[in-house]
Parts: C-alpha cells; sequence; structure tokens
C-alpha cells in the first residue's frame, strides 16, 4: 500500500488553502472590471470591457470563472474575460458594472492525486481526502466598476432602399444596384454600406451606385444584401433583395429575408411590433418558414410575419429570425437590436397548483372524464398566462381558458379515452417566458376497444 508523506512544505500549503476557501477576501479569486473607455463619448452607447482576474492560488487545480451582470444596458457575453457593453436607450450618467468571481465546482478534481512541492523542492503527492479543496459557494467575490453612459445615444443607420434593375438578367447582362442609407448622427463613426452576394461578381461592394455581374455557371435567383454600419455592431442594419440571373441553379435557391423591422419603443413602452419580410423564390423543397428569437423577451406569436415582442430584459436587446425551407444548408438568419426600457422589472413565474379528473378512473360504459385546471400569474407579464393540456393518446374538449377570481385562469375540460388502460394526462402554464407542468392519471375502461 502506498504510503504519502505530509512534510512542513505541504502543511503549510494546505493551511493557506484552507484559509482561502471561507471567503475571507485578499484568499480568494478576484476579478476587475476595465471599461475602454470608462466614459462613453456623446452619439455612441458601447465600450469594451476587460476582466482582469487575480488568483492568489493559480496552483490548486480549480478553474476561475467570472460573471458580468448590470442593472441596466446590455452586456454581449456575461461569461467572455473580453467583451462589450451597451447603454439603455433611456439611462445616461453612472451604471455600476460588477463580476462576480469563483472557483467553478469541478467535483472531479476529489477523486484526482494532487501535486505539491515540498521544502527541498522535489515533489510529494498527497489525497484530496487529506486536504480541503475550495469550494466555490465559500470563494465568491463581487467587485463593480462605474461607466458612465452619455446623454444623446448613438442613431442607427437606416437602409431606405436596395433596388437592383432589371430584376431578371439575360445573357451577357448586367445589373445596376441602388443603395440608399443615412446615419442620423453620423456617430461614432463614417456610414459604410457593404454589398454582398451569394454568387457573381459585385464592382465595387461599398459603393451607392454599383454594378452586379451574374455567374456564368450558375442560373437562378441569387440574392443580394446590403449592411449598413456606423462602427456600433448593436447598431447595424441589413436588407436584402435578389435577382434571377440566365440558366439553371446548381443548387436550391435558399430564403431571402429582405428585412426585419420593429417600431420604436417610446415613452417607456416594453413592447412592440416585429415585422419580417421573406420569401423562397423556389419554395421548394418545402414551404418556407420564419422563427423569431431573443435571448431575452417573449413573442405572441414568433412563427408569424408580424407579432407582437415583449420585453425581457433592460438595454438593448437582439432579435433574430431564421427562415428555413427544409434544406438544412439553407438556415437564413437575419437580426436587429431593439431598445428596451431600463425599468423592467423581474418576471414573475406563473404558479399552477390544480390538475383533477374527476373521476380519475372512468367507470365500464363510459369513455370521458372531467379535467380541471387552475393556475395564476401574481404580475400578469409578460403575456397573459395560457394553460394547455396534453395527452399521449386520446382527446380533450372544452379547453378554454376562463377567467377566476383575482388573476387565476382556469379550465373545465373533458377528456375522450380512445383505447383502455392508463394514461398521463399534463397541464402547462406559460406566461411566455416561464413555463410550468403538472401531471395526473387517469384510467379508461377495458370495454373501450383499440383504435385500427
Amino acid at each position: 500500500m502506498p504510503v504519502f508523506r505530509l512534510t512542513c512544505g505541504v502543511l503549510l500549503w494546505c493551511a493557506l488553502l484552507i484559509a482561502g476557501c471561507q471567503g475571507t477576501g485578499e484568499l480568494c479569486p478576484q476579478g476587475t472590471v476595465i471599461a475602454d473607455p470608462q466614459e462613453i463619448p456623446a452619439g455612441t452607447s458601447q465600450t469594451d470591457l476587460t476582466v482582469e482576474v487575480t488568483n492568489p492560488f493559480p496552483d490548486n487545480g480549480l478553474e476561475v470563472v467570472t460573471q458580468l451582470s448590470s442593472i441596466s444596458g446590455s452586456i454581449a457575453d456575461p461569461l467572455a474575460r473580453a467583451t462589450t457593453f451597451a447603454c439603455a436607450l433611456d439611462v445616461s450618467g453612472p451604471v455600476e458594472v460588477c463580476v462576480n468571481t469563483t472557483y467553478a465546482d469541478d467535483s472531479a478534481a476529489n477523486g484526482a492525486l494532487s501535486e505539491v512541492p515540498n521544502v527541498a523542492g522535489s515533489y510529494e503527492y498527497i489525497r484530496p481526502s487529506h486536504i480541503r479543496l475550495p469550494d466555490p459557494l465559500e470563494c465568491s467575490r463581487t467587485t463593480c466598476s462605474v461607466i458612465i453612459c452619455p446623454e444623446d445615444k448613438n442613431d442607427c443607420p437606416e437602409v431606405s432602399e436596395l433596388t437592383v434593375e432589371p430584376t431578371v438578367l439575360g445573357e451577357g447582362e448586367i445589373a445596376t444596384i441602388t443603395v440608399m442609407a443615412s446615419d442620423p448622427d453620423d456617430n461614432p463613426e463614417a456610414l459604410v454600406t457593404t454589398l454582398t452576394a451569394r454568387r457573381g461578381t459585385i464592382a465595387d461592394p461599398h459603393a451607392r451606385l454599383t454594378t452586379f455581374t451574374c455567374d456564368p455557371d450558375v442560373g437562378g435567383f441569387i440574392e443580394i444584401c446590403v449592411m449598413a454600419s456606423d462602427g456600433d455592431a448593436s447598431c447595424d442594419v441589413e436588407r436584402c433583395t435578389s435577382v434571377r440571373c440566365p440558366g439553371d441553379p446548381d443548387q436550391n435557391t435558399c430564403p431571402i429575408i429582405e428585412s426585419i423591422t420593429a417600431d420604436p419603443l417610446e415613452n417607456g413602452a416594453a413592447s412592440t411590433t416585429v415585422r419580417v419580410d421573406a420569401l423562397d423564390p423556389d419554395e421548394f423543397p418545402v414551404p418556407m418558414r420564419t422563427e423569431l428569437s431573443a435571448e431575452t423577451g417573449v413573442f405572441a406569436d414568433r412563427f408569424a410575419s408580424e407579432t407582437l415582442f415583449v420585453c425581457g430584459a433592460p438595454g438593448p436587446t437582439q432579435i433574430c429570425v431564421k427562415a428555413n425551407d427544409g434544406d438544412p444548408d439553407c438556415d437564413v438568419t437575419s437580426c436587429l437590436t431593439v431598445q428596451c426600457p431600463s425599468d423592467i422589472p423581474a418576471n414573475i413565474c406563473p404558479n399552477l397548483n390544480v390538475i383533477n379528473t374527476i373521476p380519475s378512473v372512468i367507470r365500464p360504459g363510459d369513455t370521458s372524464t372531467l379535467v380541471q385546471t387552475r393556475g395564476w400569474d401574481t404580475d400578469l407579464t409578460p403575456m397573459p398566462l395560457t394553460l394547455t393540456l396534453s395527452a399521449l393518446w386520446g382527446s380533450f374538449e372544452n379547453t378554454e381558458n376562463m377567467p377566476g377570481a383575482g388573476t387565476v385562469v382556469q379550465q373545465n375540460a373533458t377528456y375522450n379515452c380512445d383505447r383502455p388502460g392508463e394514461v398521463e394526462l399534463c397541464v402547462d402554464a406559460t406566461d411566455g417566458a416561464c413555463t410550468k407542468t403538472l401531471c395526473t392519471f387517469v384510467t379508461c375502461p377495458d370495454d373501450i376497444p383499440l383504435p385500427p
């Protein structure tokens, strides 16, 4: 059996490690947020963030993790050590950006041997069971820095027109591309437009008036897009159109998202209408479908071409739409940024406490049972509470959501058996941001015939 010795150096190392895991300040890892610039210039809304980490025990085998947060504004990647911060549109002056620093909870490390130096400079090995590894919950520190947001934020560019003439080209013909774009405040940098095409050649991608020549080997519909940028990535605006080249396409023609737009959020409003203009020139291999998504917030109908979006967090929020025609190589995505107000409260998830079946064991000769559900949503946001029943087999009737006392929503539905035996019935309660599920079982009588 191997013997493991604890030298004086090892004991000292263990003592320091134990002290460092009690949340005793300087013995825990610490992160510092550095903003460049700290005071964001007028006409802009974004700054670069860097997290510098000091780890008093870099050789303890534990990874240091950081997470950024702010009361208002938007952080592009809260878990990154280098990222960007964008001010909320309705906030100016000091904004605190904080970083929480801790050790990753690496439970696998508890079964390994640890290598530590002894007083002579050679190495001894000890089992981690003889020492106390850092507890991430006990070694967590948060430090903050202040960023100054300007009163005058960046106004995003606008693309008012993108045309290609003619839209159908014959052999050897050249099309003229016209771009009309503007930047209301000319900040933070000069406006740049960049044209791209899936196939073919654009004479000058950055010109407002240029030409397009088809690829002689590829025909069909070709997507042409323009990206307008003023140097603020959260303000990039894209618009697309198409031109038809002579000859046959070399592959399925992918969908084209001509635009995704949202009404400005004004006077503290926390919702906006989002519109998607997309098409599939060849309508192949299956009908095109678009799907909206956002990291925070909810859509009334994410598959609709026009729908309501309700903010879920303060500050700039990216909304994206993906269009697909059934070809996995033809996923097309376009995004825009909406400015959500800074005073959006945290969402409170709905409550769901009732799913009753009366009776739960259906008597022979009967085929149905009453299903009662009850739920409520304290804050009534971001969308009205909706209850939805489901079952692996059988069917429901009278599933309408009806208002009850206070904020209660209820259902008095009917479940119809279509085969004998036990079946699980479930109800989902969602406010658009949170979903809770409650289930129960019903037993259908043996005299119900099996479906064909």
